[in-house]
């Protein structure tokens, strides 16, 4: 799989664009883009400069300015940003910006990420840290991508089997799971089933379906990371994969069902926001089920 490198980044001013403090930033804006543009390795950006004003603003503050770029490689990025023009305007930042936050992650060749899935992986960042799926300038990680598969596709099937093993195998006497999942749960408009690929290898899954009788919910299911890749973060990155998908769907909340005795994944869950709420459907009065949930907000 071919691999590009996107990167997003905030910052916010001092003062905004038509002040005469931020007059010296404005006139270097259009040079630098060019710069961009004709380096070796550039694939897209969008810029501040090229942002729809009748767009609501990315953040709160309208002050905070947004960028994000798509690279052949890494080398590329670092190639212009670290040399000529943006070098010199990059050091000068503090004169123009009270605060900035920027993150880089792989994407499979031919991808141009949406702002709402930009803003997820910064957000992605500064939870939890750097990781394969969201790190910054100067630290190196295995590639990871999180891509959707169909449940035909050849590397599902072997990952599926290994979850239920470590699901039945950990289960409590007089405790049920609930291992199916059909294509036309992950079929485009009801959900969607994803992989995570560490450094080419499968090494995490998950997915999301539509809840039937239930406005505006979906539910996670089939969650699985390889247990040799503990620390990477894969889970959490699925999970943040299948909020970023399921928000552009228009689903306004996440539930989800484990186990209560599966500590780790209530944990996860628990960290990235998610609460125990009722059972619905065929979870109800099931023993040692945990049922949770998340506002789409």
């Amino acid at each position: 799989m071919d691999l590009h490198l996107a990167q997003y980044n905030i910052a916010t001013l001092r003062h905004p664009m038509d002040h005469p403090e931020t007059a010296s930033f404005v006139a270097f804006l259009d040079s630098v883009n060019q710069a961009a543009e004709a380096s070796p390795g550039f694939v897209w950006r969008h810029g501040i400069d090229s942002r729809n004003n009748d767009d609501p603003p990315p953040y709160a503050n309208p002050l905070t300015l947004v960028n994000a770029s798509v690279w052949e490689s890494l080398t590329a990025m670092r190639d212009y940003a670290y040399k000529g023009i943006h070098r010199d305007v990059f050091r000068r930042r503090t004169d123009w910006f009270v605060s900035s936050e920027a993150v880089m992650w792989w994407v499979p060749a031919g991808t141009i990420p949406t702002l709402d899935a930009c803003k997820a992986r910064l957000e992605f960042l500064l939870r939890h840290g750097p990781s394969p799926y969201a790190f910054e300038t100067g630290q190196r990680y295995p590639q990871l991508v999180v891509v959707p598969r169909p449940l035909d596709h050849p590397h599902v099937a072997p990952m599926l089997a290994q979850l239920d093993r470590e699901l039945l195998d950990s289960t409590p006497d007089g405790g049920s799971n609930f291992l199916h999942i059909a294509p036309e749960h992950v079929e485009e408009g009801n959900g969607a089933f994803y992989i995570a690929y560490l450094d080419g290898v499968p090494s995490a899954c998950g997915a999301y379906r539509r809840i039937a009788g239930v406005d505006g919910a979906a539910e996670v299911k089939r969650m699985w990371a390889d247990p040799a890749q503990r620390g990477n973060k894969l889970g959490a990155a699925v999970l943040a994969t299948i909020e970023t998908a399921a928000r552009a769907d228009g689903y306004r909340e996440l539930r989800l069902e484990t186990g209560e005795h599966l500590t780790a994944a209530v944990g996860l869950y628990r960290r990235v926001g998610f609460e125990a709420c009722a059972a619905w459907g065929e979870y109800e009065g099931v023993p040692f089920s945990y049922t949770m949930s998340k506002p789409l907000t």
